[in-house]
């Protein structure tokens, strides 16, 4: 029988593979890097019209332009979420406005 894990799995693994042995618990950036994960989990969920591959990217250069503007730390994940959802916003928008634009000339 084989197993194929699911992405709640994959998480799970990546997760406990950061966890220091000995029960004593979760670093810091263990701690962040489990919460930008989440974040962005959240994000696919949030713009499901858009491919997933596409909104893990757009929240990676999220993250990196926070990073650029000085935010660090426990705030990270929420500003880098405030600047994906503005682009992830724009290309909606865009690809709406693009789909209404061919219905129009067909």
């Amino acid at each position: 029988m084989t197993h194929q894990m699911t992405s709640d799995d994959e998480v799970r693994v990546h997760h406990a593979a950061w966890v220091r042995p000995g029960g004593g618990g979760a670093h810091g950036v263990v701690d962040l890097h489990r919460t930008l994960l989440e974040t962005a989990c959240e994000l696919t969920a949030e713009f499901s019209e858009l491919p997933a591959g596409s909104v893990m990217r757009c929240f990676g250069r999220s993250v990196k332009l926070a990073r650029a503007q000085g935010v660090s730390g426990t705030a990270l994940p929420e500003a880098a979420r405030r600047i994906a959802r503005s682009s992830l916003r724009g290309r909606l928008a865009g690809s709406r406005h693009a789909g209404a634009a061919l219905a129009a000339t067909a």
